[in-house]
C-alpha cells in the first residue's frame, strides 16, 4: 500500500467531521456563484472536514504564490456569506471566522 501527499490552499474554516453524503446532500441546490465545496483531509483515519470555496490542490513539489492580492479579493464577503449559510444548514452556526488554510494531507 503506497502513500499519496497533497496539500490544499482553500478559503474556509474546520467544521465537526462530517460524512460527505450529509454535506453533499445540505450543499444540494446552491447556486453556481460563490459555490460552497468541502475537504476531508488529515493522515488516515484521522481526517478533519473542512467548508470551502476557492480551493487549489498543490501536490507535493509544486507551489502556489501567494500574494497580497490573493487576500484582498473582492469575493471574500460573498465566500464569507455563503459559507456561513453552509454552515447553519449543517447545524454549525456557532463556526470559526473564514480565512485562507494550507491543509496537508495524507492517505
Amino acid at each position: 500500500m503506497g502513500m499519496y501527499h497533497t496539500s490544499y490552499l482553500a478559503y474556509g474554516f474546520q467544521i465537526p467531521d462530517t460524512d460527505g453524503n450529509v454535506i453533499e446532500a445540505a450543499l444540494a441546490g446552491q447556486p453556481e456563484t460563490h459555490r460552497v465545496g468541502y475537504l476531508h483531509a488529515g493522515d488516515y483515519d484521522r481526517d478533519k472536514t473542512f467548508l470551502t470555496t476557492e480551493c487549489h490542490e498543490v501536490d507535493l513539489g509544486d507551489f502556489k504564490v501567494i500574494t497580497p492580492e490573493s487576500f484582498q479579493r473582492y469575493e471574500v464577503p460573498a465566500w464569507n456569506a455563503a459559507l456561513h449559510e453552509a454552515a447553519v444548514k449543517l447545524g454549525h452556526a456557532d463556526h470559526p471566522e473564514p480565512g485562507w488554510l494550507l491543509v496537508p494531507d495524507l492517505s
